[in-house]
């Protein structure tokens, strides 16, 4: 019986040689997972990929959009404190203040006529423009159209302006 325990013993500490199949896929996994992590850490999305001024909180149209309806809103929503004007094709579009249009605080529900100019809402910093009869733009032509926001803190005044651009495409 002793000759049987000494085999067993010698066969139990004899070493076993990795299986190399196994070991490189377990290697190409480890790979490929380090990538995946490190791809999801170095990219850049969102506001971030769009590298708007600190500002400028949201655009619409986006930059570069190619699909744009010729009557589509133009909109700039801005951090609070901040006030705009809206420059499209190198034409100031005449601005009115939604307070001064609303003459106070309208009754819920009551509709507003709006005049055919840019909207600034101090309310919600946000300023928006949709072309439309009598405004100085009715419509957009079909092709590329250049935006810039004029934009200031209200309490430095339009003095202290910044500006951003970007273009759009109209079908």
């Amino acid at each position: 019986m002793a000759s049987d325990e000494s085999t067993e013993v010698s066969t139990t500490r004899r070493r076993r040689r990795p299986n190399r199949e196994l070991l490189l896929i377990s290697l190409a996994a480890g790979a490929g997972l380090f990538l995946v992590i490190a791809g999801f850490l170095s990219a850049t999305t969102g506001r971030d990929l769009l590298d708007y001024p600190e500002a400028i909180v949201d655009i619409s149209p986006a930059p570069n959009d190619r699909q744009v309806l010729s009557q589509t809103e133009i909109s700039v929503d801005l951090q609070d404190g901040y006030e705009a004007v809206i420059v499209l094709d190198g034409i100031e579009i005449p601005t009115s203040r939604l307070e001064d249009i609303a003459g106070g605080l309208p009754e819920p529900g009551q509709q507003i006529d709006l005049p055919p100019t840019a909207i600034y809402d101090q309310g919600n910093s946000l300023i928006r423009f949709e072309p439309r009869d009598g405004a100085v733009i009715e419509s957009y032509s079909v092709g590329r159209h250049q935006v810039t926001v004029i934009f200031w803190k209200i309490e430095d005044g339009r003095n202290t302006a910044r500006s951003y651009s970007w273009s759009f495409e109209v079908l």
